[in-house]
Parts: C-alpha cells; structure tokens; sequence
C-alpha cells in the first residue's frame, strides 16, 4: 500500500518523495494501473508516470519485465485498469525531489463569507497558478515556504487572506500525514497499519502545503 512506500523512502531521505494519493492504505498495485491522480501532478504528472519497469505475469504464464512486454502493454498497465492485462508482481519507480519544508494551512470560510463567490475564483485562479501548485477545495498542494506561499496567495487569490497563523512548516512525511486526517503529531508509524483508514477532515473547506 502507499503508507509503505512513503514509509520507506522517508526512513532513507527528507528531500525524495513519491506523488501518490493523500490516503495512505490504498493499493499501490491498483493506483498505479489505473493512472494515479495526486497532489503533485501539475509539477510532477501523474504516479504512473514515475514507473520505470514492472514485472508480471501474463495470461500464458511469461514473466516480463519492461523489454520483454513492449511499449504496448507496458504503457497499458500504467493507466489502462487493473486485472485487464496481467498480474503485476512488481514496479521500479522514480522518485522526485522534495523540499526540507513542506508548509500546510488550513482556511475555514462559511457559507455567510461569500464561500460561492471563493469557489468561483478558485475555479479561475487554480489552472493559471505555477506548476508547483495543486489549489484543491479539500486536500491542495503548493511546493514552496509559508512566506512564498501567502506572497502567491495575496497576489492571485486575495479573497483567500491566508495568513502566517493559518500555516504550519513541516516536512513532507509528516504532509503525508496531515493530509491524511491524522495530524503531524502521530508517529510515521501510522503508514503502515492497513486498518487506518482516512479520517476526519474537521471541517476544513480549504488546505494548501507548499514546500521548499
């Protein structure tokens, strides 16, 4: 599952990191095939792009790797569906840099601070943002520092007033962590327990990291 993975490459490197899901127990196997939507896909692409090589197995019994499958099959089995094509055994990925600090916030805004008129321009601020920025209504993502962070959001998304008290700096694992509902205070631990699912959100209507 992706808790693993993130795991594990957070107990080797802080500055390396995979763009996976926000929910730590889903199915690596299945998110890769079936493309792998993540926070990171306006800097990065999506997870799926970061397959390397695979192993499986297909419905004659070979094992093939990358060479053997052909370009064909071994794009198909990075977005085409899980189960349609073979058994995957395993992936080789790439991972991607990440910065010391990864900075969090957290706005509330209620239906009588003109929430409608916020949505309509996130609508139109969110394509036209840098590619380090995934601005999402519920779990967004924007890789720089706290002070970079609220100089882009003044600048294109003033409604927002984001604020140095809504941010929290941290490092990216423990992004992964709060973006998974189970706050930066828990152990990195947590990614790997396969009963963990997402928990919940307290009400935010709109989050952002940025890291650098």
């Amino acid at each position: 599952m992706l808790g693993e993975v993130y795991y594990a490459i957070a107990n080797k490197t802080s500055r390396l990191g995979f763009p996976g899901s926000v929910g730590p127990t889903v199915g690596i196997g299945g998110y890769l095939s079936g493309g792998g939507f993540d926070l990171m896909l306006r800097k990065h692409g999506l997870a799926s792009d970061h397959v390397l090589d695979a192993t499986m197995v297909d419905a004659k019994g070979r094992l093939l790797d990358r060479a053997a499958m052909k370009a064909d099959l071994f794009w198909a089995i990075r977005g085409g569906g899980s189960g349609n094509f073979g058994i995957v055994l395993s992936c080789k990925l790439r991972l991607v840099p990440i910065p010391a600090t990864v900075t969090v916030f957290t706005v509330h805004r209620s239906r009588n601070q003109s929430t409608t008129n916020l949505l309509i321009k996130w609508q139109r601020v969110a394509p036209s943002l840098p590619s380090d920025a995934f601005l999402h209504v519920v779990v967004p993502l924007y890789l720089d520092t706290r002070a970079g962070l609220i100089a882009i959001m003044a600048d294109t998304f003033p409604e927002l007033n984001v604020t140095a008290s809504d941010c929290t700096e941290m490092m990216w694992i423990q992004s992964v962590l709060d973006f998974a509902f189970y706050s930066t205070g828990k152990p990195s631990e947590m990614l790997l327990d396969r009963g963990n699912g997402i928990g919940d959100p307290s009400g935010s209507w709109m989050r952002l990291a940025r890291s650098s």
